[in-house]
């Protein structure tokens, strides 16, 4: 079945004017991570690069941000107590900050380069810290006790009412811990940083970006990002882009994109629908194929599962990539930035791993085309290594099984009946440390499949989708009337957080009948 909510945006032209690519241009001293000069950094870019990421950390500017509360605390109390000698040491410990603000300040310009002074709020910041500074060290000169400084002490103690006024930049600049929340969200993967901009966005090839919107809490947030996003893409390709808005969650107004948007909706750590990988890998052949110069941007919320997926699959069709290793291995490096962690940043669920092999064997067996519906009959499920899940047994475990379109049937593993679910048959078997359910009284199933196990017992861990485990198959691609997924191949257990509890040789066996 056709999703239903697969909407494709009206395509229209940004400036008519406008003509082809018109690349940014970086600064030389901050490079964009996923441009082709990075390739080329020396020894002090790289070591520029670490630094801003450093001091763009949520850590580091939220004590930034403290010690400015604390200023505006001595500043004020100095202020009362003017005359006293706590007022000189007050001002001694407001001269210290002030050095601190002055470094900060100093290292973002020293990692920003002439980005710096295109920022008016960074700008304000370093003229009235500049000036803050100044006036506690006049201040020092002043003991309380020289009376000849008197008739020149009056307008910097006038002032030092007015540098309260820097404080206000905790108020207004939040563009700091916006960029420390990107940071924190998005990890190592690559960015685009440079002339202004910092945003969860690289180049998986010349044609093809992955960008996310990660931005957590008001909305305003959000909205910020994708004003950035596209005033991005705006000026770096002009009227050659196209934006996949994978997101089931996120809706915003594709203005914002001219309307160049097309929208498949996936729910967020799950699969797409067969049809809709391949439908989209056709509007991007057809994309490609209107101008040389046409590129795509795909998102979903972070970037990775869903918007790797759908990448992986327009390597495919656009003969980037010959197979769905290669390219899920392209999508994973061109993702990671291993300048800020050894940790790839590829595709997130086997089970989406596992559809865009599917997509392969699409492309290459059945030329593009739905594969022949298999009507088939669960009969039993096989769980090995079930001694160190929950209660051991299998009794506290209870599934589901579902399509894109409906909940197919709600199954427990103990004869009680207490969760409103249809009991089926359950075998322990304590030598062979596995179970087997089977009587499960259900309709035949095909196409895409869902199956999802979820734990009474507290001790089991609940990650994506808040369950157990779970993973998606496909019917047509059924071999043997069974399908064995071990521990790597199963949503949740594949990581190595949980492998506390899901051991080694876990791994669940389907056992299937044909539909006569």
């Amino acid at each position: 079945m056709d999703n239903p909510l697969y909407q494709a945006g009206k395509t229209t032209s940004m400036n008519a004017d406008s003509g082809g690519q018109v690349k940014i241009n970086f600064n030389e001293a901050v490079l964009s991570v996923d441009d082709k000069r990075s390739a080329k950094q020396t020894a002090t870019d790289l070591y520029r690069y670490k630094l801003r990421r450093f001091i763009e950390t949520i850590g580091f500017r939220l004590t930034i941000a403290l010690l400015f509360i604390a200023d505006l605390i001595i500043i004020a109390i100095s202020i009362a107590k003017e005359g006293t000698p706590q007022a000189y040491g007050l001002t001694i410990a407001s001269t210290i900050l002030s050095v601190i603000f002055m470094m900060d300040i100093g290292l973002r310009i020293f990692v920003q380069g002439s980005e710096f002074f295109q920022k008016k709020l960074e700008v304000f910041d370093l003229v009235v810290m500049t000036a803050g500074l100044i006036v506690n060290i006049v201040l020092l000169f002043d003991d309380g006790h020289k009376a000849q400084w008197g008739k020149f002490i009056i307008i910097p103690r006038v002032f030092r009412f007015a540098s309260l006024i820097r404080t206000i930049r905790i108020l207004q600049h939040r563009e700091h811990f916006k960029t420390g929340s990107r940071h924190l969200v998005g990890q190592n993967k690559k960015r685009t940083i440079g002339n202004g901009f910092d945003l969860d966005l690289c180049a998986i090839s010349d044609r093809i970006i992955a960008m996310s919107f990660p931005s957590k809490g008001k909305d305003a947030f959000f909205r910020n990002d994708i004003v950035d996003v596209g005033h991005y893409l705006d000026i770096t390709y002009g009227n050659h882009y196209r934006v996949y808005n994978l997101c089931s969650e996120r809706f915003y107004d594709t203005t914002f994109f001219h309307n160049r948007v097309e929208r498949i909706l996936i729910d967020d750590h799950n699969v797409p629908r067969l049809n809709d990988m391949i439908r989209m890998a056709d509007s991007v052949t057809a994309w490609f194929e209107e101008n040389e110069k046409n590129v795509i941007a795909v998102h979903c919320k972070g970037g990775k599962g869903r918007t790797g997926t759908m990448i992986s699959v327009a390597l495919l069709r656009s003969g980037i990539c010959e197979t769905a290793e290669k390219a899920l291995d392209l999508f994973a490096e061109g993702r990671t930035d291993l300048r800020h962690g050894k940790q790839y940043q590829g595709v997130e669920t086997p089970s989406q791993t596992r559809y865009v092999g599917y997509y392969d064997k699409i492309l290459h067996i059945y030329n593009h085309e739905m594969p022949p519906t298999k009507v088939v009959t669960l009969n039993s499920i096989v769980i090995t290594a079930i001694a160190s899940i929950g209660n051991g047994d299998g009794s506290d475990l209870f599934f589901t099984i579902s399509n894109y379109d409906e909940l197919l049937g709600k199954f427990q593993l103990r004869q009680d009946n207490q969760l409103d679910t249809n009991s089926c048959k359950n075998e322990h078997n304590r030598e062979e440390d596995k179970v087997t359910i089977s009587d499960i009284r259900l309709s035949p199933l095909k196409g895409d499949v869902k199956i999802m196990f979820f734990s009474t017992n507290k001790k089991v861990p609940k990650n994506y989708d808040d369950c157990a485990f779970y993973f998606w198959f496909n019917t047509s691609f059924i071999e043997n009337n069974s399908l064995l997924l071990k521990r790597e191949e199963l949503d949740n257990p594949h990581k190595a957080k949980t492998w506390h509890i899901f051991r080694e040789k876990f791994s669940v066996l389907l056992t299937f009948g044909n539909e006569a």
